[in-house]
């Protein structure tokens, strides 16, 4: 029954898309995407688009290590090359500044289709809009899941881990040490504290806390008693528990899947794009059928389990330059809405429109998204400044530094929030 109404549904959103094509007809437009599994997505996506309105998408594919650069020149120039482009969250502010953005709230009030909500792209479009105005519709907006070994825990007696305290309790118990010569054959955990990754995988337990990045008044406040709670239960991982592998200093995205897949751990915290590799039989062979995932870890607060996640979060902008604002403005609200986020998933990619995460279609071929619709709510994105890269390099370093031991939780904390406070201040954004 269910199958059969999401049918029904997708069917009667393609007939409101189809009378919106035919009335309104633009000039050819420019998008820019870097290159990869986007730009494979984005070139099928926008075919369905085209063959839907009769409006052209015209592809600039841009390497992938240059995309920053390449967008930023064309962006801050004014050069008007683009009429759309794909950005990363943490560039929108620094477009802002510079006036190279068009705001989106005209064109919505304008232009906005029938069928367009732009309560269905919360909570991420909140990252994209500064001073109440919108800047982005958000695309490709994920999370990390808790991994975990359903027969090391049905062995241990244990319950899935819904609280932090928990997951440390079934990380030592699933710790094992079959020799006793002080090398687990089996580890209960493990983490990431790369010194370049350690910001993506610290921020889950940190979020799932309660911590902030800065308070209700833009003060920063990862120093604070719940952030040094945080990061001690996560150095003492390893420097305390001994629950996590011995190198987990040396730890990121890649050793985390390794680590899984060679059945060496019994959970693990892990970006949702693992999930096809750890599922995957040929891939995972050790673990394909021993591995389940489900939401992180939360906090309690009285009786209720309070979640907390981190993500990341792209966008699709339009350039203040642009020639072509109303044919960027269509292509991107169709290309994030229903129809074209279930487009854009089916095809391979991760929309961040809650009601195309939750199209029985969509949830048919990609199960996680079912999950990552339930997530949205509690994902936790960097504040939008002009120097967040900063930021997310001082709170990753700090987490490094713990980790490591060569600082205590609440002295990587300290250091890191001063310089915080310092670049937020030179930046614009006084601190008390």
């Amino acid at each position: 029954m269910k199958k059969s109404l999401g049918l029904v549904l997708s069917l009667l959103l393609l007939i409101l898309v189809l009378p919106v094509g035919a009335q309104a007809t633009y000039e050819p437009i420019v998008v820019s995407v870097w290159s990869g599994p986007e730009y494979d997505n984005l070139v099928k996506t926008s075919a369905q688009y085209t063959e839907l309105t009769g409006n052209e998408v015209i592809i600039e594919e841009i390497a992938r290590e240059t995309l920053r650069e390449r967008t930023s020149t064309v962006l801050l120039s004014g050069s008007g090359d683009f009429d759309a482009s794909y950005v990363q969250m943490e560039w929108i502010p620094e477009y802002v500044a510079a006036q190279s953005l068009a705001p989106l709230n005209p064109l919505i009030d304008s232009m906005a289709s029938d069928w367009f909500a732009l309560s269905a792209l919360e909570p991420a479009v909140n990252s994209l809009t500064l001073d109440g105005m919108v800047y982005g519709f958000p695309s490709e907006g994920d999370t990390a899941w808790l991994f975990y070994r359903t027969d090391l825990l049905e062995a241990a007696g244990l319950e899935v881990p819904q609280t932090w305290d928990e997951f440390r309790e079934a990380a030592i118990a699933m710790t094992q040490d079959e020799n006793g010569d002080g090398t687990p054959e089996v580890y209960g955990a493990v983490i990431g504290a790369k010194p370049d990754e350690a910001l993506w995988d610290f921020m889950h337990v940190f979020f799932g806390f309660g911590g902030q990045i800065l308070d209700e008044n833009g003060q920063v406040a990862i120093d604070n008693e719940t952030g040094v709670a945080a990061l001690t239960f996560y150095s003492n991982l390893l420097l305390q528990d001994k629950v996590v592998p011995p190198d987990v200093t040396t730890y990121g995205y890649n050793e985390i899947l390794t680590a899984l897949q060679e059945g060496r751990i019994a959970m693990a915290i892990q970006w949702m794009a693992g999930t096809s590799t750890l599922l995957d039989c040929e891939l995972s062979p050790n673990v394909c059928d021993k591995l389940d995932y489900t939401l992180l870890p939360g906090h309690l607060e009285g009786d209720q389990v309070v979640r907390g996640f981190g993500a990341s979060q792209w966008a699709w902008v339009i350039p203040a330059a642009s020639r072509n604002q109303s044919g960027a403005y269509a292509f991107i609200e169709w290309l994030t809405g229903p129809e074209g986020a279930k487009t854009w998933a089916l095809n391979g990619g991760i929309p961040s429109n809650a009601i195309a995460l939750a199209d029985p279609a969509v949830v048919e071929q990609i199960p996680q998204f079912a999950l990552l619709a339930e997530a949205m709510p509690f994902r936790n994105l960097f504040p939008a400044t002009t120097v967040t890269f900063e930021l997310q390099r001082l709170f990753g370093e700090a987490a490094h530094n713990a980790v490591t031991g060569v600082q205590t939780p609440a002295e990587a904390l300290g250091s890191a929030a001063d310089q915080m406070r310092s670049a937020l201040t030179d930046a614009g954004y006084p601190q008390e």
